[in-house]
């Protein structure tokens, strides 16, 4: 019997939240507002994404660019806003999270820093 173990190493812990619309709206624009959700907290890899592998994946250098490899059980959708925890700095998610390979069992997630960070709970 074989056990194939999951590859990628773990270096930070990362914190999934997860958006909603509130019924309210901002009194000075009317524009939707929105409340943050912790949903989980998932040891992953974070690695800077390399302009060779931006070119790559988006056929351009996006800046502040991060991969982040997640074990393949943590439910990550396109939509969730990431922090790394003890961090102020939020991530969005560029593209779809993916499975980087069947044999690993893990999700590889390509994120962009982004220029103002949301301001979420604790």
């Amino acid at each position: 019997m074989v056990i194939i173990m999951v590859l990628f190493f773990p270096n930070q812990e990362l914190e999934l939240w997860e958006y909603s619309e509130k019924e309210s709206r901002d009194r000075f624009l009317g524009e939707a507002e929105y409340e943050y959700t912790l949903i989980a907290t998932v040891p992953c890899d974070f690695q800077p994404m390399s302009m060779k592998d931006s070119q790559m994946e988006y056929g351009k250098i996006l800046e502040d660019a991060y991969k982040i490899y997640l074990d393949g059980s943590v439910e990550i959708t396109d939509t969730m806003i990431l922090r790394l925890v003890g961090q102020k700095d939020t991530y969005k998610i560029t593209g779809t999270p993916s499975n980087n390979n069947h044999f690993l069992h893990h999700h590889k997630v390509v994120v962009q820093k982004q220029r103002k960070p949301i301001k979420l709970g604790a």
